[in-house]
């Protein structure tokens, strides 16, 4: 039996709801759900009603609750304690991340730590994952959140997410009205226009490199950002591929947002030095795991 299952159903009983549990736990409304249900499996009784709005909960539930309630409780007290004293020891802990990360981890990851440990001050700076590495290597950041980092030897990192791909394509191609693209679909024929190598050379070439491997031989490098991308789609130059991230903070109309498969595994890592005891970072690393187990808010990545 899993304590988060445990605190996701007396979210469900105090909120009388299950959007709303999920939201004040960070968690996905589908998790939730998930993790109540494997609760009532593995009793082998009904927690929750479900056929009324607000639900409620059961005979069954209300007893399951006023125990789990106090257990809970006693556990709350203990674990505040101890990290009452880790914040304590780690007083401030100053974060690099990749903005191309978008809102949803970093965004989620702030609230989050906010909520569960409110003493911790954390810095947050948006910059490149080359200068975070340098940054953290010398000591001017703590820890660093980007993809593909270079670290070399000295690091320690954990893998936090994995971002995702879309096509960028006018809304009247014939491969628009599809609920996903295979890149060797999107490489035929047609230019691919794709973000400046300048700002991430690492994120650019593990992408190029799956590009000609899929049988593109016509590579447009856009100038500027993602901006760019989308300007060459619209003036029909080529069809774009952008991290979703970026691509969804920028809708134009007339182009559609496909997800594309077949891309590259490309990890979003949190990192630190080996030789740094910073409570600070561990608690960071933790919130950043349990956000990004949402499988709702890492497909957003």
């Amino acid at each position: 039996m899993e304590l988060r299952d445990l605190r996701s159903f007396i979210a469900v009983a105090e909120e009388r709801h299950f959007g709303r549990a999920a939201a004040r736990l960070y968690l996905s409304q589908p998790m939730v759900s998930k993790a109540v249900r494997r609760l009532e499996q593995q009793l082998g009784a009904r927690l929750v009603d479900r056929s009324s709005l607000p639900v409620t909960l059961t005979p069954a539930g209300e007893a399951f609750r006023r125990q789990v309630d106090e257990a809970l409780r006693l556990l709350d007290d203990a674990c505040a304690d101890v990290r009452r004293r880790a914040t304590r020891e780690a007083g401030q802990v100053r974060v690099g991340y990749t903005s191309g990360l978008g809102p949803s981890l970093v965004s989620t990851a702030i609230s989050a730590l906010h909520v569960r440990h409110p003493e911790l001050r954390v810095q947050w700076t948006s910059e490149p994952t080359a200068r975070q590495v340098a940054d953290v290597r010398e000591g001017v950041l703590d820890a660093g959140i980007g993809w593909l980092p270079d670290l070399g030897t000295g690091f320690e990192s954990a893998r936090v997410g994995t971002f995702a791909f879309v096509a960028l394509l006018p809304a009247d191609h014939e491969l628009a009205a599809r609920d996903t693209i295979d890149v060797a679909d999107l490489v035929r024929g047609e230019p691919i226009v794709v973000w400046p190598r300048g700002p991430h050379p690492r994120l650019y070439a593990r992408v190029t490199e799956a590009l000609r491997r899929a049988g593109a031989d016509d590579i447009v490098e856009a100038y500027g950002s993602v901006d760019d991308v989308i300007a060459r789609v619209v003036d029909r130059q080529g069809l774009g591929i952008s991290p979703r991230s970026w691509a969804r903070q920028r809708p134009v109309r007339g182009i559609v947002q496909v997800p594309l498969s077949g891309t590259p595994d490309v990890p979003v890592t949190a990192f630190w030095r080996a030789d740094t005891s910073h409570a600070g970072v561990d608690l960071l690393v933790q919130c950043l795991r349990e956000v990004a187990q949402d499988s709702d808010l890492a497909e957003q990545l």
